[in-house]
């Protein structure tokens, strides 16, 4: 029999509770399995920690306090301008869902934005952009989208891990500076900006990911290694759409 204080001990409650909020909805069964709630903390609650790591150390690095003049959205490169438009395509489905009693959806949706797009594109691929010794324009865009993403995220994901959200919302706010709010939970809940919402770009970039994704699975099916490169690759393409 598995020990709930055991399991609250080891994983934490935020885990905990996202596990089984995420896993089914409270009103049904749930098959609960403590190897899930690890998954959980590493592949989640994990990722959100590496990509806060990740910016607070190149804040530092270049003492980034927020103080700069906020960048126009238009004036951000193409892939700011992209998950900044799943960010809010986020906080519109996840208010609807929270609005219709669906915290499970809300879970689900949050996870997928931090690991596949946050995560897995938008940091992976904007490296370089905080690598480079030159502290200019696209340096800054970059910290900015990257804190917005961090902060709206902390405050959607509040509801449902409450501490884990709140200790990182002042972590943030400690980099910044420019919020007098003490918690997450005392914070005003965030909106969607539909003239940030671009569809076009969403489903430009969703068939660069469904590509690249079929040519990792080409690669391991064909023992080629990722870092090895490729000459070429060919996708035939059936429409103009």
């Amino acid at each position: 029999a598995v020990d709930p204080f055991e399991t609250l001990d080891k994983f934490g409650p935020d885990a905990t509770r996202w596990y089984m909020i995420s896993n089914s909805n409270p009103w049904d069964n749930l098959k609960f399995d403590v190897s899930g709630i690890e998954e959980v903390r590493r592949k989640f609650f994990g990722t959100l920690h590496n990509i806060y790591s990740f910016f607070s150390l190149y804040a530092n690095i270049d003492e980034f306090k927020n103080e700069e003049k906020i960048i126009d959205y238009k004036e951000r490169c193409e892939l700011d301008r992209w998950i900044i438009s799943e960010l809010n395509t986020l906080v519109k489905e996840v208010n609807d869902a929270y609005e219709n009693y669906e915290p499970t959806k809300s879970a689900r949706l949050i996870s997928k934005f931090v690991q596949d797009n946050l995560s897995n594109w938008y940091v992976r691929l904007s490296r370089r952009r905080f690598w480079k010794g030159e502290y200019n324009t696209d340096k800054i865009a970059a910290f900015q989208t990257l804190l917005e993403c961090l902060k709206t995220v902390s405050i959607l994901s509040s509801p449902i891990s409450p501490f884990f959200m709140d200790n990182l919302f002042q972590d943030l706010n400690n980099v910044s500076k420019k919020s007098n709010i003490e918690s997450v939970h005392l914070t005003s809940y965030p909106t969607f900006k539909d003239n940030l919402i671009n569809k076009k770009l969403e489903e430009k970039m969703q068939l660069a990911q469904n590509i690249t994704t079929l040519a990792l699975s080409l690669r391991k099916k064909e023992q080629i290694r990722v870092r090895q490169p490729l000459n070429k690759v060919l996708i035939p393409v059936f429409s103009k759409k």
